[in-house]
């Protein structure tokens, strides 16, 4: 019986099996305290502003990382520069500067945890497409609602909120769709897949890890 499940899971599309593995961590990191805070209103914009200075750590480990793939053609259609995030994170965070009160935390351990994992993950297309994943299309996708939501929280004009806006891609849905196809075409065997299954719930998990160390930062 459970050989049958195993077999009828492992016919799945990667990009189904990846949303069905990552749920209950994915469902965690949403849930965190000082994510439901933020989005709330309850915190400041200062808070929004740490988070985004995490995250800036984050995507630059993961963009040189991408562009060292994009430099020897590996996962073509899916590291596209489309996607870099992190010129976006720096003209946020100056346009932001004025209305942030008190010092911003600097990167905390557990975001240079996540930026090293992220590093150590760059010889392995697998583990860190896992990361790519997670991060882009969780920008793509729940991002969107949350730049709406930090907008009616604390008022977010457009120059404060170029992290949220792919310029580059016409369309973000159509985007989605063949992201998720390039990605079900990946020649990987079962070894490469449970790599990049793994990884991104790892990934996850360090994205709740911020929180939880921006929960303390804001308590």
């Amino acid at each position: 019986m459970t050989t049958t499940a195993s077999t009828a899971t492992d016919a799945l599309p990667i990009s189904q099996r990846l949303r069905e593995r990552t749920a209950q961590a994915h469902e965690s990191a949403e849930r965190a305290a000082f994510l439901e805070r933020l989005l709330g209103g309850n915190l400041s914009i200062d808070a929004w502003a740490a988070l985004l200075q995490q995250y800036g750590a984050v995507y630059e480990a993961l963009e040189a990382a991408t562009r060292r793939l994009r430099e020897r053609r590996d996962l073509p259609g899916l590291v596209v520069e489309e996607l870099d995030r992190v010129p976006s994170i720096e003209s946020d965070l100056a346009a932001l500067a004025p209305r942030v009160s008190t010092p911003l935390p600097g990167v905390l351990p557990e975001t240079r945890s996540y930026a090293d994992r992220i590093h150590d993950a760059a010889g392995d297309p697998a583990r860190l497409l896992a990361h790519h994943y997670t991060r882009y299309l969780g920008d793509l996708s729940g991002g969107q609602a949350m730049r709406v939501m930090i907008d009616r929280a604390y008022g977010l004009p457009d120059d404060e909120a170029r992290f949220f806006a792919f310029d580059a891609i016409d369309e973000l849905v159509p985007f989605k769709r063949a992201y998720r196809t390039r990605l079900d075409e990946l020649p990987f065997d079962e070894a490469a897949i449970s790599r990049l299954l793994d990884e991104a719930n790892e990934s996850f998990a360090h994205n709740e890890r911020i929180f939880t160390a921006l929960e303390r930062t804001f308590a």
